[in-house]
């Protein structure tokens, strides 16, 4: 199984509107014969995977049945066969682990194995283990860092594990942890759309990382957002941002801000919304006049 193979690392989209392309990556592989499942949890898509699937999730198993890392790891005597496909249907630290444990082993490369345990203590038994290693919470940060293709999350994590990380971005990464999840205890997210868009409330900078967790099309809401960054007692006001994760995402942020120009009270004819393909937002200094149910609603008529 070669590390660089096109198309090796991919990922199921376990909504209903992913089907379609769910059953493209099984017909890629031989109709599921050459699918190998990291923890494919939806037993529908795991039936799909003709070489079996590395999970924990299932009934019968428990706290001390074995992460899908360690279980990659306890794999090396039989590794996949050449031309395998990894999916996932959710890249986190164990999955993205998983998968490049089993890369490096096909590529002789070395696996730190007692960072492999404390991945998969820490995914077994979460918190109750205590604060983890600088390296497990950094994979972590890049397993779920979605604006990176899953070649290039299961490449970083490779390194890693053969010991060949860049050691001041891990210490960075495990630093930043505790900013990352202050935002997500004190920011609310919501799927809207049939789960295709994500609604974030929150007042901070990771509003669209924990966004792109759920959905690639974002509807973010800041209540408080600064009128100026440098001069606090200029006060706030009520922004909205669209974005989508890419320009293969189906929707027409554009025509969506034409129209919300049409609704929105705060507009003038120098300060309306407006921004690029791939973002943009409400105006500028001066708080929208709109609640997110009218924003999300136009929204959801221009996805495609």
């Amino acid at each position: 199984m070669e590390a660089n193979m096109s198309n090796q690392f991919t990922s199921f989209d376990p909504r209903p509107v992913g089907r379609e392309a769910n059953e493209a990556i099984i017909a890629a592989a031989g109709g599921g014969a050459t699918l190998l499942g990291v923890e494919v949890t939806i037993p529908v898509l795991a039936a799909r995977c003709g070489l079996g699937n590395m999970d924990h999730h299932g009934q019968g198993d428990t706290a001390q049945t074995p992460s899908a890392t360690e279980q990659a790891l306890a794999s090396s005597l039989v590794l996949p066969p050449d031309g395998t496909t990894l999916v996932t249907v959710r890249a986190d630290t164990d999955s993205v682990s998983a998968m490049a444990v089993l890369a490096n082993l096909a590529d002789d490369r070395p696996v730190d194995d007692e960072l492999v345990e404390a991945i998969g203590r820490f995914d077994r038994l979460g918190p109750a283990t205590g604060r983890p290693r600088d390296e497990v919470v950094a994979i972590g940060r890049i397993a779920q860092d979605f604006k990176r293709t899953l070649d290039e999350r299961v490449a970083w994590v490779q390194a890693v594990l053969a010991g060949e990380g860049d050691e001041e971005e891990i210490r960075s990464l495990a630093a930043a942890r505790d900013d990352f999840n202050a935002a997500r205890q004190a920011s609310e997210v919501s799927l809207h759309a049939d789960g295709r868009i994500a609604a974030v409330v929150s007042t901070h900078r990771f509003a669209t990382q924990l966004g792109y967790e759920a959905a690639s099309v974002l509807v973010c809401f800041n209540p408080e957002m600064a009128v100026d960054f440098r001069d606090p007692s200029k006060g706030t006001y009520r922004k909205y941002t669209l974005c989508r994760y890419d320009s293969h995402v189906p929707v027409d942020l554009t025509a969506a801000m034409v129209e919300l120009n049409e609704l929105d009270s705060a507009v003038t004819e120098g300060n309306r919304w407006g921004g690029r393909g791939d973002i943009g937002g409400s105006t500028q200094g001066i708080g929208s006049g709109l609640e997110l149910e009218q924003v999300l609603e136009v929204v959801a008529k221009h996805l495609g």
